[in-house]
């Protein structure tokens, strides 16, 4: 996964590029069009990650993702900012598991 920030149209360029390199290798892409400062709610926040909202309430309450509840009310609100860092962890975790598992294999370490 890749997150670019952009702050000018300058930066198209290179997202531009990333998009046409990665649809050149035969990936197929899903993007996320949002301001930096996009606020979600666990609902939605559970949609784009595909967990129960209650799930999403409980990796606020675990400091997975940052929450904010709004003043004086029972709503919260995600930031965009945690949930694209809570999936380049998730995804990081990802990849490493599959390091080792395949570094396990090539050792010949039994499956179990």
């Amino acid at each position: 996964m890749k997150t670019i920030h952009l702050k000018s149209q300058d930066q198209l360029v290179e997202l531009t590029a990333s998009i046409e390199t990665m649809l050149s290798d035969g990936k197929t892409l899903a993007i996320t069009v949002a301001e930096e400062n996009e606020q979600l709610s666990p609902s939605e926040a559970a949609e784009r990650l595909g967990f129960s909202r209650q799930h999403v309430r409980r990796l606020v309450d675990a400091g997975e993702l940052i929450g904010e509840q709004l003043p004086r009310s029972n709503y919260w609100k995600i930031p965009m900012s945690s949930i694209l860092a809570f999936e380049e962890r998730r995804e990081r975790s990802a990849h490493a598991a599959d390091t080792l598992s395949a570094e396990l294999e090539e050792l010949g370490a039994p499956a179990e």
